[in-house]
């Protein structure tokens, strides 16, 4: 006979064994006690039966002298002293015993393991339904009841009505739902029945998949992240490191931590509990709110089960997308209690993560509280470099985590879309494109509800303006390509706690080029860019406003897209005197606003018809003013020239010096004119004349209000009549 267990179901078969030996001693008692016996016994009770249980004195006295009942309990305590000194020798040898660890995991007693073995004997051999059913005096009851667990189990009736407290609902069997009452309630808890919760029967038996009760909401996760892997500033390093330390001291006396974890998407928070983990060899659960919440699941339920699972694992729980449970809904308050009422019961490590920042009171839950900040320039080179190696340039690779503020999780997402990307060219390779792709896949969604994405189809060539003004703007784009260098590498980011950002300001008449800049800025820099649909922003209800202006900041920079106010007059403008209620609103939105431009970090570009109808407060923020002129004679014909198409069919006939010098208009009217003029030559000759160019004149013309005369269209005046 071995000398220890060298599999977990040797160790159950033994215990089995055990339970036999205790159901052979109580059906010696039964037949002890149970003199009169009939044909029918279990099917009815006679009145001789009633006699004998009056006539006799106390139930549990056991007659010494039969002898098969002296030798049944001394092979029980022959087999209980052998399962005993196995079960040291294997746990010491490493083997994974689940009843002991079932023990240690919800502090049980000897008396409820047995008991769970008891219940657990159906579930594994129907013999024991005919032993069940012969013992409850009733064929139909083929499961224990409590009545029964006590009779195996307890030796005197001192000790049965000892014993009844552990079928309180405080107590770990009923409070951890490892057995449960079935049938019906008689009112006498004696004659209910019990078996063991499914989840727990797979437990014991090895079978470690998630309970199905939970699987669509958890996860169980097995492999972590070393802390060496992870790249994080210093501080928050030694931080981390501070809390295994407390936890591996305090491992020994239950007393585990609660760690808040709060940073933005990708910002490492999952890699950081794991990390912990991993220290403390432990698995982690992860617990989706958003999921619970959306699927309308009944929370309660699914949360205790969580942290049931949780204490069957011995893992750690990771509580993701807490900032759920802050919405403005009445349920939230109750979702949160049930949480903290957890929370506060587990014996073990847990974290409560969250994108946004969220308070709670002692009185709550005691925790470790840990802020993830966004990472440094210098960081977010360190862990481009690290994931991509030598696939991309350095050059590259700088460009890129200067440009985007990414955080870990979104730099190893960007790969893998980038990876997808090359592979639908047939590529394995990655190019700096590739990553790029990546990076505006990452864009958030959030902002497109509130701003429309432009597709930026201008490049430096389409741009006409005097060189002074195409000097400033490249002087813009070198400032963003080398905001990382100046204020991460040379320090300056220490000098500055708010004005991180990059705030431009474009004033000029319509059509001047304004948005066409923009385009080409975003096309320059490989960035998204976003126009800001102010109908969707300016509410007449107090505060909306200034919830949808913190949406749109709070969005782009998340995306790392320029945001573009069109028409910025109308939030931008001038504070006025206060004469009303409106106007005291009206001038908080825009304190709001100077409030958002001052904590910015991303790209805000004002385009506005004129910069004196701009608050002076704002125009002081911005890091660049560019006036952009109406075009000269030169720079009207250099727009004509330019906007046609290559593609485009255009006849020799169009005299561009004569459009440019008869006709003042910038170049939004310019284009609209040409596109005009195609539809005209679609339709007509097939070709772009100068005929159908002077009828694009005319309309627009008539649109803008301007009177079509002789001295402008000259010999073309005919045309037009």
């Amino acid at each position: 006979m071995a000398d220890y267990y060298k599999t977990n179901l040797q160790h159950i078969q033994d215990e089995l064994k055990r339970i036999d030996v205790l159901l052979n001693l109580q059906v010696s008692r039964f037949r002890q006690d149970n003199k009169v016996m009939d044909g029918f016994q279990g099917i009815y009770i006679s009145e001789d039966e009633i006699n004998s249980v009056l006539d006799q004195g106390t139930q549990y006295t056991v007659n010494e002298e039969d002898q098969s009942i002296t030798a049944l309990k001394g092979h029980l305590i022959e087999l209980e002293s052998e399962i005993s000194q196995k079960t040291i020798i294997s746990l010491e040898k490493m083997v994974e015993l689940r009843l002991s660890s079932l023990a240690n995991n919800f502090d049980l007693t000897s008396f409820e393991i047995d008991c769970i073995l008891v219940c657990l004997a159906p579930a594994l051999d129907r013999k024991y339904e005919k032993l069940y059913a012969y013992l409850n005096d009733d064929i139909t009851k083929k499961h224990p009841t409590v009545d029964l667990v006590l009779n195996l189990l307890c030796i005197s009736s001192n000790c049965k009505i000892h014993s009844r407290k552990y079928f309180n609902s405080s107590e770990s069997l009923l409070k951890y739902n490892l057995i449960e009452f079935t049938g019906e309630n008689t009112g006498n808890m004696l004659s209910t029945f019990i078996k063991v919760d499914d989840r727990i029967i797979n437990y014991i038996l090895g079978i470690d998949f998630i309970d199905t009760r939970i699987e669509n909401y958890c996860k169980l996760i097995k492999q972590q992240e070393s802390l060496d892997d992870l790249i994080l500033p210093e501080e928050l390093k030694e931080q981390i490191e501070n809390i295994i330390k407390f936890n591996l001291k305090n491992q020994s006396s239950d007393q585990y931590s609660t760690c808040l974890l709060q940073g933005s998407y990708g910002a490492g928070k999952k890699s950081i509990s794991y990390a912990i983990c991993e220290e403390l060899n432990k698995k982690i659960i992860v617990l989706d709110i958003e999921a619970l919440i959306n699927n309308e699941a009944n929370f309660e339920e699914i949360t205790y089960l969580t942290f049931r699972e949780a204490m069957i694992q011995n893992a750690a729980v990771y509580i993701e997308h807490f900032e759920h449970l802050y919405a403005d809904d009445i349920k939230n308050n109750f979702y949160r209690n049930i949480i903290f009422k957890n929370l506060e019961g587990f014996k073990g490590i847990s974290f409560i993560a969250s994108k946004e920042r969220i308070e709670l009171t002692e009185k709550q839950i005691s925790l470790f509280k840990i802020e993830i900040p966004v990472l440094s320039y210098s960081m977010r080179k360190k862990i481009w470099r690290k994931f991509l190696g030598t696939e991309i340039s350095e050059e590259d690779v700088d460009a890129i985590a200067n440009k985007f503020k990414f955080a870990p999780g979104q730099i190893k997402d960007v790969i893998l879309s980038g990876k997808k990307f090359a592979a639908l060219e047939g590529r394995q390779n990655l190019t700096s494109k590739d990553i790029y792709n990546g990076c505006k896949g990452q864009s958030s969604h959030k902002l497109s509800k509130l701003a429309k994405k432009i597709k930026p189809n201008y490049r430096w060539n389409d741009l006409v303006l005097p060189e002074d003004k195409k000097e400033q703007l490249t002087e813009l784009i070198n400032y963003i390509k080398n905001k990382g260098i100046v204020y991460h590498d040379w320090g300056f980011y220490k000098r500055l706690s708010l004005g991180k950002g990059l705030n431009v300001s474009f004033a000029g008449s319509s059509g001047t080029g304004k948005t066409m800049a923009a385009e080409v800025i975003a096309s320059e820099l490989n960035l998204d860019i976003y126009k800001v649909d102010l109908s969707m922003v300016v509410s007449k209800y107090i505060g909306e406003t200034e919830k949808n202006l913190n949406k749109i900041f709070d969005a782009a920079e998340e995306s790392n897209a320029i945001l573009f106010f069109d028409e910025a007059d109308a939030l931008f403008g001038k504070r006025s005197e206060v004469r009303d209620s409106h106007d005291r609103y009206a001038n908080i939105e825009i304190s709001y606003l100077l409030q958002k431009m001052e904590e910015n970090e991303g790209i805000v570009i004002l385009a506005t018809n004129l910069s004196q109808n701009i608050d002076d407060a704002f125009l002081r923020r911005m890091h660049f003013t560019i006036e952009f002129p109406f075009p000269n004679e030169i720079s009207r014909s250099e727009i004509w020239k330019t906007l046609i198409p290559q593609e485009a069919p255009v006849a020799d006939d169009i005299d561009f010096d004569f459009l440019a010098h008869n006709f003042q208009l910038a170049g939004g009217n310019i284009k609209n004119i040409i596109i005009n003029s195609a539809f005209y030559a679609a339709e007509n000759s097939g070709v772009i004349n100068m005929n159908h160019i002077m009828k694009g004149i005319r309309r627009e013309y008539q649109k803008i209000g301007k009177v079509c005369s002789k001295s402008d269209f000259g010999e073309y005046y005919k045309i037009i009549q």
